[in-house]
């Protein structure tokens, strides 16, 4: 098939995962244990931890925690939040802390906020502007007194809107400097970055950081945890990865992860000139063969403000859905959204409704992603096939 979904998933590198599987099995012992096996284990786990803060530029600043996927490692600063209201009341009840976060979060960190409102704490969800942008000042605006932790997304999953992490860690800090208390923490869903646009946490003014093996050619099931300061865990157990997540660790994935961090990193400028040129290609495609909108309405290729990897695109009067099945009989993948919201009961375009966007459109998009192996080629077969099935479906 011709595979324009990467933002949901990217094709793994076989060969990463290979190597990481013939390193595991010469270093097979447990990383906890005391024996030379052991030692070897852990010898190769902290090197790879050590590559991957490397390609964050995070040196020695902070700690990666690997994890068993980017939802999970955008859970831990969130569940954080629960333990801290639960520990701070002598008579066991819950202090009703605060979260800000926005309304185009992905599921990991949007459901999950949910979950914590529901079990007492208190949340803000910030609007994005009709662009898909957070305006920090927003977020600013939304800090209390018990506010505990902001949670933004650092691209967007749907949109490939690129927020302003800087001047939302700037407007945060005004905001609790002029309440008179500490800063809260800023945890940041960065599944959407490596490889694809610059980022470095430490430079940022953030606190967490989550990743996803599986965008970038790793294995499924392994995330990352950059973490600036210690942080307080709601699960715990055997002490690995420094307390943050308990369990034995799979140095198979942590190596292979690292080594895609670094494959992609080194190869993210001649990356993002592909990108950008295929986004120009489908962008003026879409809009001259097809008829189709790209989306936010008035994206234009080029634009800074969004990652070339992620564009959504509506096509007026025909379901999104039925497209994309019919795009699948003709041997093209693409997906109507993000992969992990379409388990959900609640179907809907969340994120380009809290845009402001007419539900009809909404209703009638999809999302095209691409990778380092999209050809021009395919791009070109997908709007000549999305043109062709757009006339012959729509009512």
């Amino acid at each position: 098939m011709i595979y324009l979904d990467w933002a949901s998933t990217s094709p793994p590198d076989l060969s990463l995962l290979d190597e990481a599987a013939r390193i595991a099995g010469q270093a097979y012992g447990n990383p906890s244990s005391r024996h030379r096996l052991g030692h070897e284990a852990k010898e190769k786990l902290d090197e790879a931890r050590h590559r991957f803060a490397a390609q964050l530029g995070a040196g020695k600043t902070g700690r990666v925690v690997f994890t068993g996927g980017g939802s999970e490692a955008d859970a831990l600063p969130l569940l954080a939040v629960l333990r801290q209201a639960l520990s701070s009341r002598r008579d066991g009840s819950i202090k009703r802390l605060h979260i800000v976060t926005t309304e185009i979060e992905h599921a990991a960190v949007y459901e999950e906020v949910l979950l914590l409102k529901s079990l007492g704490l208190e949340a803000s969800f910030v609007r994005p502007e009709s662009d898909g942008i957070i305006d920090p000042e927003k977020i600013g605006a939304a800090i209390g007194r018990d506010t505990a932790l902001v949670a933004v997304m650092a691209v967007n999953n749907e949109t490939g809107a690129v927020q302003d992490l800087a001047g939302i860690a700037g407007a945060v800090a005004g905001a609790a400097k002029a309440l008179g208390r500490p800063a809260p923490r800023i945890h940041v869903d960065a599944v959407q970055t490596l490889g694809k646009v610059e980022f470095r946490p430490a430079e940022l003014g953030i606190d967490t950081a989550a990743f996803s093996a599986h965008k970038l050619g790793g294995p499924r099931a392994c995330g990352a945890l950059w973490i600036r300061a210690a942080l307080e865990p709601l699960a715990v157990g055997g002490g690995q990865e420094g307390g943050i997540r308990p369990g034995t660790e799979s140095l198979q994935s942590a190596w292979a992860f690292s080594r895609a961090a670094e494959q992609a990193a080194g190869a993210l400028e001649d990356n993002r000139r592909r990108a950008r040129a295929l986004e120009a290609r489908l962008i003026e495609g879409l809009i001259s063969g097809a008829g189709a909108i790209p989306l936010p309405l008035g994206r234009k290729a080029g634009d800074e403000r969004y990652s070339p990897f992620i564009l959504s695109a509506a096509f007026p009067g025909l379901s999104g859905e039925v497209l994309v099945r019919a795009l699948s009989d003709e041997g093209l993948a693409l997906s109507t959204g993000s992969a992990c919201s379409s388990n959900l009961r609640k179907k809907g375009r969340r994120v380009l409704a809290a845009m402001g966007l007419d539900e009809g459109l909404a209703f009638s998009s999809l999302r095209i992603s691409t990778g380092p192996a999209t050809t021009e080629s395919e791009i070109d077969s997908f709007l000549e096939t999305s043109a062709a099935l757009y006339r012959r479906l729509r009512p």
